[in-house]
């Protein structure tokens, strides 16, 4: 477990970094070898790839493909770093990928792909859920826990992601969870700011890198939370009025319903606005749905103030603040009206009057010209035009320019130039800046530059005269229109041909007859006329006037006159029948009804017809165009006679017929066929040609052609080339297309045609590999004859191929190929694969024999085949230096220090050399005191060592290496870490205070008492100097002195008062120095009292077993009390600072009587141990009992024995393996078992293999005594049995001093399982024979027809599959890791029914063959082809004679097997018919006489 941490947090480490550059590479974990990972293009450069621990898994060629080379499930979840070194002739670099294999079944996704869509209402309360559907990445299998973050279009951190089985809200982007996860606003939205949101929420796995993006939209559900807005809140508007014309004071008069202003308003919800006055008044009313004011009353002062509000239609509806309207009335002679009184305010005005003026048309004639200029209140006021004016421009400086002509004509009907300019005072600093606008309309007066013209009708004028008219009788009425608004037009006779006998009224335009001379019956009179527009001049002399115009006038009577002088009308061959085509109308002069005929002339009786009365021609029956009895165009007669036998006269109407495209091309055959077709014909050749003729006329029959396949071409005149180079060895020999012919009508009508080319074969392909990578592997044992892999290469002439190696020949280095079959061996000699990879460069040459002529050009094509020698673990990992370990670490060095680096090489490859590191646990040990990073070897402390505490000076550590190989190999390496020591004690006094008695005359130089300290630190940080002082009375020093070295404290000087209070100090050599001080009190005594006298003052030192049992006496210590007749002494142990001096109450003291002397047995209060503590230095203090007590002390020296107390202990080495077939005496671990018995033999270790029934492994394996290096007695066969356990035995060197032990060592058990890993050492095996299977032959490439499998005993072996002969043309390949059998090429029923391949399923070292054979079956893939492609023969005409009979035999032929034939005949006239005749033959027969073409058609 510990393993699976580190491995997460590399992984997590080597992941950030690749995640932070941008340059982590994923890889599915079931990618197949080959695949390419990065292709490296340099110039002129070489690459190498500088890591070979993964040498086994990925290759890099020379022109930089970085591919793969074996499965990658090894490589599970490893993050890998590989290096590249890339080399040119002038330099070289290095480059660093970081790749990832994942497991695809692992890679997540999100079931809607096309991503989702949801709302939430605007204004919802922050929390709110948006409205989605469940949300949730999935995988194939179980990920654990998803991480979801937003990625994008979270703006302000508007959203967050809510696991939706938590209540709380999360107020974070990402969450992380198992279920499905909700979107949260974290904030109220707007739909006027923001109506939808595009986010995209990532979800990831815990590691960072399985990620899936889903992208979301968002909408925000508007509300109606918004009030309208006017745009402005103060509106300014003038209202111009006039007085009565001459009258000085006149009533001024105001337009009533005229337009004052408009008010805008906007709501930013988006509902409509309508408007309505505050307070109704009579002056105004408002438009509600578009804010214009309209005048409705006279108003009563020169102002007015209105109030305008807006709402909108939203729900509830909402209002907005009502706008003030100022409207100003004006008038240019202004009467004093009453002033409506209001306060002055300072506002900018809105609007200022409207200014209106008048020019003429002429006045806008040149474009650019200026017109006039507007005023401005001060000279900072600039102008610019509001909105774009098709007429006029205006400047900043307010001048208004022309920017097209005027027109007059072309001005509305209001004929005014209108527009807005907005006007702006930026202001200085103390003049206010506003901005205004203004109203600009522009009255434009015509200019008189339109002639007149006529609008009589029917031209040419005619009219009639009664024969005795009276003067000024009214005849003819002439009428004229000028476009000008002032025109003046007056009619004249221009020339009179009548004799004077007609005037014209020059105003009205009446013609009226003059004389009274009666007029002459069907006489001609004939007048010229014009019209003059008299205001406008051309010149000084001339007005503008209509061309002359003929009046003809008729005495008496005259025929009826059409409208037109001749009639023409066009129609669609596809009018409906009784459809109107066109109006004729006549005018009678006798205001007679009118008769209308019709005939035609030429073709066409009865085509068409016109109503009598009504003069409109219908269509009376339905045309064709392509009916050629139908003439395209009709030329018509129309009569007009007046009723009771009037006149008549007639005009001619033409009525054209045009072509509608009703009529598809038509081929001339159904389909085309070319033989015999050259396939390496040059681009551009004629093939063959098409024709199609479409009955239409015009465009509708003017014909295009294409072509349904992109290989050919077909031009205007239907020759069809070819497009791309024919090639015979695809679809079957031949091409089938289909060719339109397409029309140009609207729309366009098709007719199609199929064509087939059949091409013929010629030697133009070269052979093409099934791969042009081959990526075999082979194991670095394999022998003479392995197999390699197999090449395939097919040639789509259907030639034959052969192999070889470039260079010629079918051997290269260690490596042959065979000629025919493509299978690459390891030659039959001794083999040394001492490179990571073999590059071989093989080729395949056709033989030409698909054709005739085909050996004159012989192919040749190249693969590359990358061999991978793959490593075989069989090498345990080895710490060569293991015995020259001597590592040390100072004590409270903090956690983490390092002690060492260790290293272990395996002579293995790839992962199988890769190299982990673990610490074996200690026994009866929590934790491991040390750690080391698996990969480097660095081993740190994990802990804060105390030297002086349970640590000690030396820790015993144990190292692991682990190979990656399957199974793992593992080698150990034991060393002891010193300790060294750390000035982190002070010294320690053995008393917590020192008393002492001396007597009055002791003489100088007299040791007065000794103080003792300890410091259990080591070398001069635990040696120790004493001083002395005197603290409480600086007098007291100069009375006594300590030896720096032993601290006896002297007597220096005669003694002369009662007490002395000095301090003793300890202090080590360390550095820095540590001390402590203690307190020493000094009492003299009078010179007649003694001290208790001891009779030794040391004793010891005294051995005593450690195992002397609590209770035991250890020593009699005997003290006397120095004063006669009075021997009671008290003895007292003293505790000391330190577990040495009896800190913890380790012995206790007992006192007793014997012979009259005081007696202090020294027992032990608790166990002893030698391994703890060895030595205890022990203070006794005796006092007596006179009348000034006094005291002495004496020091006891008390040395522990080890006795053999301590079982040993193994290191935890439970798992251990050895490789199969190994020779006996191999290696296959070493136990250790420690004993912490501190003295020889009690700690030296023997081991043993248990002699006991239930060891099972006690007959396979023998173990070192001395060493506990266990080596195998026998050779293992992993397929008999693959583990064994072993029972060891550890043993201490002495007889146990525990209870029960009958004089036998210590010793301890334990089992150990021995695994067998496997060697590749059995061939792979198929559980049958022969295996069959059927395809049909026009199934598609890459179709699986069978997977074959192998088995193989050897667990660790990886089988690969490989074709090694019967694959004739490459037909079928087999996928190499999985056995699939697979189409590869085309396959043909007709040319090969059955292939019988051999299947060899290798384990890189042996192999084994099986043979499958798959039928191929027919379809029906080839069309009949006829014997002949024009069959003729000759029948005699009108012979009847034995009808039906027999006229001829047509025979077709096709490639397709089983295959019935149907016939078909396609003939002109029905005089032909077929027998259902035997298969494959048709016999026709004539059914009567008659002369025709027919066309037969055979299908499958």
């Amino acid at each position: 477990m510990a393993r699976i941490v580190v491995a997460g947090g590399a992984l997590l480490y080597v992941l950030s970094i690749a995640l932070e550059t941008n340059a982590l590479i994923l890889l599915p974990h079931d990618v197949r070898p080959g695949h390419a990972v990065r292709h490296f293009i340099g110039n002129h450069s070489r690459y190498t790839l500088l890591d070979p621990d993964h040498a086994s898994f990925f290759t890099l060629l020379d022109d930089g493909l970085l591919m793969t080379t074996a499965d990658l499930a090894p490589l599970l979840n490893r993050p890998l770093n590989l290096a590249i070194l890339e080399q040119t002739p002038y330099s070289s670099s290095a480059h660093s990928i970081h790749l990832l294999v994942m497991d695809r079944r692992k890679m997540l996704h999100f079931t809607s792909v096309n991503g989702l869509e949801g709302e939430i209402a605007e204004n919802a309360p922050p929390g709110t859920v948006v409205d989605f559907p469940p949300i949730r990445a999935t995988a194939l299998v179980n990920v654990g826990p998803i991480a979801y973050k937003i990625t994008k279009g979270n703006e302000n951190s508007t959203f967050a992601l809510k696991d939706k089985d938590k209540e709380r809200n999360s107020d974070v982007k990402s969450v992380v969870t198992e279920g499905d996860i909700e979107i949260v606003a974290l904030k109220s939205l707007d739909a006027e700011k923001k109506k939808f949101y595009d986010i995209a929420i990532q979800a990831t796995d815990l590691i960072g890198v399985n990620k899936a993006t889903l992208p979301v939209k968002i909408n925000v559900i508007n509300e109606n939370d918004h009030e309208p807005m006017f745009e402005q809140e103060i509106y300014y508007f003038a209202v111009n009025g006039t007085t009565d014309e001459g009258c000085r004071n006149g009533t001024p008069h105001w337009e009533r319903f005229s337009n004052i202003g408009k008010v805008q308003a906007f709501d930013e919800d988006g509902d409509r606005v309508y408007y309505s006055l505050k307070t109704p008044s009579n002056l105004a009313v408002v438009v509600p749905q578009t804010g214009d004011l309209i005048l409705a009353g006279e108003p009563d002062s020169h102002e007015a103030e209105l109030e305008v509000l807006a709402h909108d239609t939203g729900t509830p509806s909402k209002k907005s603040k009502p706008a003030q309207i100022y409207i100003e009335f004006v008038i240019r002679e202004r009467k004093e009206l009453p002033t409506l009184h209001r306060d002055k305010r300072r506002v900018t005005r809105a609007v200022r009057p409207t200014k209106r003026i008048e020019f003429t048309e002429a006045d806008g004639e040149v474009e650019g010209r200026s017109v006039f200029t507007l005023e401005k209140e001060t000279d900072r006021e600039t102008f610019k035009i509001r909105d774009e004016n098709p007429w006029v421009t205006v400047e900043p400086s307010g001048v208004v320019k022309v920017k097209k002509k005027w027109d007059y004509e072309e001005l509305g009907p209001e004929k005014t130039i209108d527009f807005w300019v907005t006007i702006t005072n930026a202001g200085n600093g103390v003049a206010l800046r506003y901005t205004d606008n203004q109203r600009v309309i522009i009255h434009v007066k015509d200019v008189n530059d339109e002639p007149p013209y006529f609008i009589n009708r029917p031209l040419p004028m005619q009219t009639v005269v009664q024969l005795n008219a009276a003067p000024n009788t009214p005849v003819f009425t002439l009428q004229a229109r000028d476009p000008d608004t002032d025109h003046n037009i007056h009619y004249f006779i221009v020339r009179d041909r009548t004799g004077g006998r007609f005037e014209v009224d020059e105003r009205s335009g009446v013609v009226r007859t003059r004389g009274t001379d009666p007029f002459q019956l069907d006489m001609e009179y004939v007048l010229y006329v014009k019209a003059e527009d008299q205001s406008g001049r051309v010149d000084e002399r001339r007005f503008q006037s209509t061309p002359e115009e003929r009046l003809s006038i008729v005495g008496g009577k005259r025929a009826p006159q059409f409208y037109l002088p001749s009639y023409e009308a066009e129609i669609a061959e596809n009018q409906k029948k009784d459809s109107d085509i066109i109006s004729v109308k006549a005018k009678s002069f006798a205001d007679r009804e009118i008769r209308y005929t019709l005939k035609a002339q030429g073709q066409g009786a009865g085509t068409f017809n016109i109503g009598p009365t009504s003069g409109i021609v219908k269509l009376a029956k339905e045309l064709d165009f392509e009916d050629l009895r139908q003439p395209h165009v009709y030329s018509l007669v129309v009569t007009a006679t007046e009723d009771s036998g009037g006149f008549s006269t007639s005009v001619e109407l033409t009525i054209r017929v045009t072509d509608v495209n009703d009529n598809a091309p038509k081929f001339e055959l159904p389909d085309y066929q070319a033989h015999n077709v050259d396939e390496d014909i040059p681009l551009g050749t004629s093939i063959l040609k098409v024709k199609a003729m479409d009955a239409d006329s015009g465009k509708n029959a003017e014909i295009e052609y294409l072509v349904s396949d992109d290989h050919f071409s077909v031009d205007s005149n239907g020759i069809i080339t070819n497009n791309k180079q024919l090639d015979a060895d695809n679809n079957n020999a031949y091409y089938e297309f289909v060719v339109t012919a397409k029309d140009k009508g609207e729309p366009a009508k098709t007719g199609t045609a199929t064509v087939r080319v059949y091409t013929k074969n010629k030697n133009d392909e070269e052979p093409k590999f099934s791969q042009q990578v081959y990526t075999p592997n082979v194991d670095e044992n394999a022998g003479p004859n392995t197999l390699v892999t197999t090449v395939v290469a097919s040639d789509k002439d259907g030639d034959n191929v052969r192999f070889g190696f470039v260079g010629g020949g079918t051997s290269s280095g260690q490596f042959v190929i065979e000629e025919i079959t493509g299978v690459i061996r390891l030659h039959n000699k001794a083999i040394s694969l001492d490179r990571d990879k073999y590059e071989l460069n093989v080729t395949a040459m056709d033989d030409g024999a698909c054709c005739v002529n085909g050996d004159a050009t012989i192919h040749t094509s190249t693969a590359v085949v990358v061999v991978f020698i793959t490593d075989v673990n069989d090498n345990k990992p080895i710490f060569k230096d293991c015995p020259t370990y001597f590592p040390k670490v100072e004590e409270g060095a903090p956690n983490g220090s390092p002690v060492i680096k260790v290293h272990a090489t395996d002579e293995d490859k790839g992962v199988n050399g890769q190299v982990k590191y673990s610490i074996v646990q200690q026994p009866n040990q929590k934790g491991t005191k040390f750690t080391v990073d698996e990969e480097t070897g660095e081993v740190s402390t994990n802990k804060v060592f105390d030297r002086e505490g349970d640590d000690g000076k030396f820790v015993s550590v144990t190292v692991k290496a682990t190979d990656q190989g399957e199974p793992s190999l593992e080698g150990v390496c034991s060393f002891t870490v010193e300790i060294t020591d750390v000035n982190d004690n002070p010294p320690l006094f053995d008393r917590q205070k020192y008393v002492e008695n001396v007597k009055q005359d002791a003489s100088i130089g007299t040791n007065i008492l000794r103080v003792s300290a300890s410091d259990e630190d080591a070398d001069n940080n635990g040696a120790i100097v004493y001083t002395l002082s005197a603290p409480y009375n600086p007098a007291d020093i100069e009375y006594f002195e300590i030896q720096p070295e032993s601290g006896w404290i002297v007597l220096k000087k005669p003694l002369d008062r009662e007490t002395y209070k000095l301090e003793a100090m300890a202090q080590d050599k360390g550095f820095p120095p540590l001390s402590r001080t203690v307190e020493v009190q000094i009492d003299v005594v009078d010179r007649a009292n003694n001290p208790p006298v001891w009779d030794h003052t040391v004793y010891g030192p005294i051995y005593i077993r450690e195992n002397l049992p609590v209770g035991a006496k250890v020593v009699s210590v005997k003290a006397s009390s120095g004063i006669e007749n009075n021997p009671t002494v008290f003895y007292r142990l003293m505790p000391g600072s330190t577990a040495q001096t009896n800190k913890f109450h380790t012995f206790y003291l007992q006192q007793r009587a014997d012979n009259g002397f005081t007696w202090a047995d020294i027992k032990v209060n608790h166990p002893l141990d030698y391994e703890s503590i060895k030595e205890y230095n022990l203070t006794i203090r005796v006092e007596n009992n006179g009348a000034q007590q006094l005291a002495s002390e004496a020091t006891v020296y008390i040395m522990l024995e080890d006795v053999n107390d301590e079982i040993p202990l193994f290191t935890e080495r439970e798992q251990e393996t050895v490789l199969e077939g190994e020779p006996i005496g191999t290696k296959v671990t070493q136990v250790n078992a420690i004993d912490k018995d501190g003295t020889f033999p009690n700690n030296q270790v023997y081991y043993y293999i248990v002699d006991s029934p239930r060891n099972e492994g006690k007959d396979f394996f023998e173990i070192s005594m001395q060493t506990g290096e266990i080596f195998t007695k026998v050779v293992f066969d992993r397929e008999k049995q693959g583990a064994y356990a072993l029972e060891v035995e550890a043993r201490d060197g002495a007889p146990s001093a525990r209870p029960n032990s009958d004089n036998q060592p210590n010793s301890v058990t334990k089992f150990i399982r021995i695994g067998i890993a496997d060697k590749n050492d059995n061939p792979p095996y198929f559980d049958k024979e022969l295996y069959e299977a059927e395809v049909d032959e026009n199934e598609d490439i890459q179709h699986t027809v069978l997977t074959v499998t192998a088995k193989d005993h050897d667990e660790s072996s990886r089988i690969r599959y490989e074709i090694t002969s019967g694959n004739i043309g490459g037909a079928f390949a087999v996928k190499n890791m999985t056995g699939a059998i697979y189409v590869a090429g085309a396959l043909d029923y007709e040319t090969r029914k059955r292939y019988e391949l051999k299947l060899a399923a290798s384990d890189n070292l042996k192999e084994n063959y099986t043979t499958v054979v798959i039928h191929v079956k027919d379809v029906n893939d080839n069309p009949p082809v006829f014997e002949r492609p024009t069959y003729r023969t000759q029948i005699t005409e009108e012979d009847d004679r034995n009808l039906p009979k027999r006229v001829l035999q047509v025979i077709p032929v096709t490639r397709d097997v089983e295959c019935l034939i149907r016939f078909f005949i396609e003939i002109f006239h029905n005089v032909f018919r077929f027998a259902a005749s035997t298969k494959n033959r048709m016999d026709v027969f004539s059914l009567f006489f008659d002369a025709c073409y027919c066309r037969f058609v055979c299908r499958t």
